[in-house]
């Protein structure tokens, strides 16, 4: 009996790739994008303009800038729009957001806390965009940048407030022990160092505030830069911070040590010079700490792959 074999009537078709966006279709994605991260960054520069401690809020918009470039090439060209309802979800989240936050600042004052619900409404409605116009997966890949931008947005006082004053304290209580440990009589006044002939007060700027601001931005950029591993991005972070606490404690120390010796007329001429000191120092530390820890990420990719080629190596035979 002759079998007459049958034609497969469904033709294998390969899986379509999306054409990346040109034109009309880029701008359309691009201006929205373009519109609301600059109406972010205006309203912000008002807080960075008149708040000392958020002036580096201009290095982080450049920073942010550097990052979205590095990307750019590397981004998912194969990734396909999502306008469903998680986009409209997401506007539909950051609406209220950026309404309260305008309302207020247009009824009362630009404060933190405005400024956060501001921001965090921007980053809904970023979101947003990107998924409709692009897709999750450049989501993902943008996703550092955008949340790296945070780091300049005005913490609010609910959470700013204890956050330095726990430093005031810990900074003063370390420097009461280490000053009585070296033969300094010293005793701790809420955050307050009372020496035998002067009074050195711990105010904000040098509760270290500033410094771990500044350490945590820069371990940050130089963790996406340097190291692929999370968990070695957040202990190059946690380095950050420990080395912002050591930092300032050692500059309080050594301007309690100079109004000890010389009088408080003398913290003016050495403050800003201390103050700098320390910044060079958590930038050296953070700089070896970062080169250490790329240094055993990379020793460890070459040692599995070792192990990963003998294991694919042909078997002995019997």
């Amino acid at each position: 009996m002759d079998v007459t074999p049958v034609e497969s009537t469904v033709a294998d078709s390969p899986v379509r790739v999306p054409e990346p966006r040109t034109g009309v279709g880029l701008l359309a994605g691009v201006l929205p994008l373009a519109v609301f991260a600059g109406w972010w960054v205006y309203s912000l520069q008002f807080h960075w303009r008149d708040q000392e401690e958020y002036r580096f809020g201009y290095l982080v918009v450049a920073l942010v800038a550097f990052l979205v470039w590095d990307r750019w090439d590397a981004r998912p060209r194969d990734d396909a729009p999502d306008p469903g309802w998680r986009s409209w979800a997401w506007l539909g989240l950051g609406f209220p957001l950026v309404l309260l936050g305008e309302l207020y600042r247009h009824a009362l004052a630009r404060t933190p806390a405005s400024a956060t619900a501001l921001s965090l409404g921007t980053l809904c409605f970023l979101r947003a965009v990107i998924v409709q116009h692009w897709g999750p997966r450049t989501w993902r890949h943008f996703r550092f940048p955008i949340f790296f931008a945070m780091i300049a947005v005005p913490i609010p006082g609910i959470l700013w407030n204890p956050v330095v004053l726990g430093l005031k304290g810990l900074v003063t209580f370390v420097n009461v022990e280490v000053l009585s440990l070296v033969g300094i009589p010293a005793q701790q006044q809420g955050s307050v160092i009372q020496l035998p002939n002067c009074r050195v007060g711990v105010d904000e700027a040098c509760s270290g505030i500033r410094s771990l601001q500044s350490s945590l931005m820069i371990a940050f950029f130089i963790g996406d830069q340097v190291l692929r591993r999370p968990v070695l991005r957040w202990v190059l972070v946690g380095g950050a911070v420990g080395w912002a606490v050591v930092g300032n404690i050692g500059r309080s120390f050594y301007l309690s040590l100079t109004a000890h010796r010389h009088g408080t007329d003398a913290l003016e001429r050495v403050h800003d010079t201390a103050g700098w000191s320390v910044l060079l120092v958590t930038l050296l530390g953070l700089a070896a700490m970062a080169w250490v820890l790329s240094r055993w990420e990379s020793a460890l990719v070459r040692l599995r792959a070792r192990g990963h080629a003998r294991g694919k190596g042909p078997s002995p035979t019997a």
